[in-house]
């Protein structure tokens, strides 16, 4: 293996940490990438990510900060307490290191590789049962002693997960067609290998080592779960079935939890939508796949929704994450009973089914199961007129649905990995206020709470996802609908994302008493969408010098601990949505 040292890598962090502007991000890491032999490639996109795997994987170093600042004080031979004075100070530890360390003699310190760097991280991810803390300690205190303070700043910060330069998937998939594909005009193809693999690191290699034609041969094969189909919304039946060529498959829309599930021969594993591992959670869901589905090879999407037994009725989202636990799993599962609504068959046998229109892919599904009470197909019907969907839309809301996915039944509806196409359109109503449908969204600031709220937080900084520019636009500032218990809980689920500055990929122009990285998704219910001179959402695209919020938001209640941030509601919803209402006012007047 080519030898690469780490301050190439570190040197790039710090480059990258100095830069606002995404063509100069792209731009940074490609020089990275240019810079690493193809046998390192995969390695240092990881470490690009601020992590030694793919999230999948599940993976995590998860050195946390208390024992990360006990490493430092024994590599730099000072006192636990000397590190978290600096540390308060800083509000970083990767900083408070490289303060600790610079000045001291680096001379009989050898310079760390990237392999090295790699396996040490391993080693700390690694590290499990008795003594397992003592070890994680050791092994990265032995790492900082070898480090020049530069190097150590970026490794700490590794460690403890907190990386965070700002470099999203998009970015990195540029740089790579940047570096390998002759341009980030030629990233489509990256961007459908990344979707149907979830890594970036094997994506990398294949590009890396075979072109483009390598990156378009990767397919969907169990064990490496497949970035989910997004939905498009739109609120009127006749918009929807014209959107999908006048006919379209009607499926219930559960309020439950989307899950993948992966079978090969006897081994299941049940994946989120944020691509976690949540099989050991749901044990009852696996036996009864384990007798209802017939391929021993097979990748198959479903939601995983609570049930209760003696009524045979749906229960509701917030009773299934009661479910999502890793102590006293037997307990939950015979309180809160779950049930499987399978809706797509993605692999089956040696076959790869995504490039297969819907009408085939569900008629596979059929096939594959054998429906018993708590393992069935979606409920589903084609319809071709408004009428025909609105009453099937009223019976789905009368069974105890969210609604309706309306899904194209022509030879384009193939499986988008990844992608929020016109394929699937969501069909839900909010009764209580103006706007449509609910939205997801990412806090990424958080405001101190006054009055009876004091010494807690009383609203949260809210912002939607920019697939165009990989960041997080403001939307809204949210303080209604938390409960005391909302609120009691809000600053522990948010404190491991508290940051001192405004982290690079959120664009607000609002400074909150807090910043958070983003990570934590609510479900958030408003009024109406409108122009705003403060919020960046769509900034300068309806109007100049404005941008798009919220009216009167509200928190429904709902934590989306099944999304990742970029899952979250786009800026391109949400300004459809606007142009739609605006339009509808202008044709009512």
């Amino acid at each position: 293996m080519t030898i690469v040292r780490y301050r190439v890598v570190a040197d790039a962090y710090a480059r990258l940490e100095k830069i606002a502007g995404r063509l100069e991000m792209i731009a940074a890491l490609a020089d990275l990438f240019r810079q690493t032999p193809l046998d390192l490639l995969p390695k240092v996109v990881y470490l690009s990510q601020g992590k030694i795997a793919p999230d999948y994987a599940g993976v995590e170093i998860g050195l946390a900060e208390k024992l990360a600042a006990r490493s430092v004080a024994d590599a730099t031979g000072t006192t636990v307490e000397k590190v978290l004075a600096t540390l308060r100070r800083t509000g970083d530890l990767g900083t408070t290191t490289e303060q600790l360390l610079t000045g001291r003699t680096r001379a009989t310190r050898s310079a760390l590789d990237v392999a090295e760097a790699f396996a040490e991280l391993e080693k700390i991810a690694g590290a499990s049962g008795k003594g397992a803390q003592s070890q994680k300690i050791a092994v990265l205190a032995g790492f900082i002693r070898r480090a020049t303070p530069g190097e150590a700043k970026y490794l700490v910060r590794t460690a403890t997960g907190k990386l965070r330069l700002g470099v999203g998937d998009a970015t990195i998939l540029d740089a790579l067609a940047e570096v390998y594909a002759h341009g980030r005009a030629n990233r489509i193809p990256l961007e459908r290998a990344y979707n149907v693999c979830s890594d970036l690191g094997l994506v990398a290699r294949a590009v890396a080592e075979g072109g483009l034609g390598a990156a378009e041969r990767i397919e969907v094969r169990p064990g490496h779960p497949v970035r989910p189909m997004l939905a498009q919304r739109l609120a009127t039946s006749a918009e929807i079935l014209e959107k999908l060529g006048g006919t379209c498959a009607a499926e219930y829309k559960y309020d439950g939890e989307r899950v993948q599930v992966h079978r090969q021969d006897d081994s299941f594993v049940l994946f989120s939508r944020r691509l976690e591992r949540i099989t050991d959670q749901f044990p009852d869901a696996v036996e009864l796949l384990r007798s209802g589905l017939a391929p021993r090879t097979a990748i198959l999407e479903a939601e995983i929704v609570a049930i209760d037994p003696e009524a045979g009725e749906l229960r509701p989202f917030q009773d299934l994450m009661h479910r999502r636990r890793k102590h006293g799993v037997a307990d939950a599962t015979r309180q809160v009973p779950v049930g499987l609504f399978c809706f797509d068959l993605l692999h089956a046998g040696d076959r790869d089914l995504t490039r297969l229109p819907y009408p085939q892919r569900r008629q596979a599904l059929a096939d594959a199961i054998t429906p018993s009470d708590r393992l069935r197909l979606t409920s589903s019907k084609i319809v071709g007129t408004p009428p025909e969907l609105d009453a099937y839309f009223e019976e789905a809301i009368t069974d105890g649905c969210e609604g309706l996915m309306c899904k194209s039944v022509g030879s384009e509806s193939v499986y988008q990995a990844g992608a929020r196409g016109w394929l699937w359109i969501k069909y839900k109503r909010e009764y209580r206020t103006e706007l449509q449908d609910t939205l997801d969204l990412v806090a990424v600031g958080a405001f101190h709470g006054r009055g009876r709220r004091r010494g807690a937080f009383g609203a949260l900084l809210m912002a939607a996802y920019d697939e165009t520019g990989d960041v997080f636009p403001t939307f809204c500032k949210v303080g209604a609908g938390f409960t005391d218990d909302d609120l009691a809980t809000l600053r522990t689920r948010l404190e491991p994302r508290q940051v001192p500055d405004r982290p690079a990929r959120v664009d607000s122009r609002i400074a909150p008493d807090v910043w958070l990285e983003p990570g934590l998704v609510l479900e958030i219910v408003g009024a109406e969408i409108t122009l705003s001179p403060v919020h960046t959402v769509a900034w300068g695209q309806v109007r100049e010098d404005a941008g798009l919020a919220l009216r009167f938001p509200r928190f429904t209640g709902r934590y989306r601990d099944d999304k990742s941030p970029e899952d979250a509601t786009t800026v391109k919803e949400i300004r459809d949505i606007y142009q739609l209402a605006r339009h509808r006012r202008a044709g009512a007047h």
